[in-house]
Formats: structure tokens, sequence, C-alpha cells
């Protein structure tokens, strides 16, 4: 039944723009908030924190559907599901407090950050990196083709070394001092 709700929701608000998405570069912010009313802002999250709670199995089918409509806007609705399911799974109760009501009504999108121009998604090769400085990061870094970014609102869910072969996830939220971005690159296809 979920499968079908998510090949219903393609078919009528995906398929028939998606291509006029693509060629514009438009991030159809109301078109997720929709899809985050039929759940899909929070797939394993988990219920105790507001989600569904379904597993990667199940998610898998309603991306696969949700693809048949939009390929981009599948595999973005993907990552800012991944975001919320990190911060359920690892963070604090503040944090989940936070973030969590948002994430899942898709009021607040989120994008995970681990792509680099020299590196690709290999994370021991990335170069990015934040020194601790006891009640704050400072963080150094540069990535590359993060979907959604530079959208208002946005979170950020960066992953970065914190030493010589650790790795960590920082939440950057929109507006933080330093963050900035660069152009859209030109390309074929999901352009989210």
């Amino acid at each position: 039944m979920i499968q079908e709700m998510a090949y219903k929701f393609a078919q009528e608000e995906l398929e028939p723009k998606a291509a006029e998405w693509d060629l514009n570069k438009h991030f159809p912010i109301d078109v997720y908030r929709n899809a985050a009313e039929l759940g899909f802002g929070g797939i394993y999250v988990s219920e105790e924190s507001g989600g569904c709670g379904l597993s990667r199995l199940e998610s898998s089918l309603i991306f696969e559907a949700l693809a048949t409509g939009c390929a981009g806007s599948s595999a973005y609705i993907s990552i800012h599901n991944m975001v919320g399911w990190m911060i359920d799974s690892y963070g604090n109760q503040e944090q989940k407090d936070k973030w969590l009501p948002g994430l899942l009504t898709m009021d607040t999108l989120s994008s995970y950050c681990l792509t680099e121009p020299d590196s690709g998604s290999d994370a021991q090769a990335m170069k990015s990196y934040a020194e601790d400085r006891g009640d704050h990061f400072v963080l150094n870094g540069s990535k590359a083709f993060i979907s959604g970014a530079g959208t208002p609102g946005q979170i950020y869910l960066v992953m970065c070394k914190t030493g010589p072969k650790e790795v960590s996830c920082l939440l950057v939220e929109d507006g933080m001092k330093g963050l900035s971005f660069g152009a859209n690159e030109n390309k074929m296809g999901w352009n989210v």
C-alpha cells in the first residue's frame, strides 16, 4: 500500500513537472512538503521520534516508486531521510527535539554533505576537517554536488575529519558564519 501511494504521488505530483524543474533547476519545496504529509519526510526515523519507523527495504520501495516520476526528487527525499535518521539514531534528546519535528514535515530541509571536489564520496580521502575548540568546532573545507544546497533554512550534515583517521558529522545551520555557496554546476539531470 505504501509503495502504491508513492507511485501515485510520483505520477500526480512529480512526473508532470519533472522535466521543467530539471531545465530550470527548480527545487520544488512545496511538492516535498506534500510528500512529507504522506510520511515521506521521516520514512526510517523511529516511531518514538514521530517518524514512520520503516525499514531500509521499505524505504527503497518508496524511493524506487518516487523515481518513476522524478529521479532527482526521489534522490533528494532519500538524502533528507538519511539526515533525519542520523539525528534520530545518534543525536541527543535536545538535538532530536530541535530538528526532527521540522525535518518530518520538511518545513526544515536537510542535506547530507560528503562529496568533495577532489575526493568524490571517499570519506577517508576527504580534506574537510574540523578542529575541536572545546565548546564549538571550526570547520574548514568544501563540498560539491550537495542536493538542495543554498535553500533558505536548510541544515547540512557535514562529514569531516576530526583526527587523522576519524570521520565525524557536524550539523551546520543555514546562515552560520563562513558558510557559502559556489555556482550551481551545469549538468544533465538531477539538478535539485
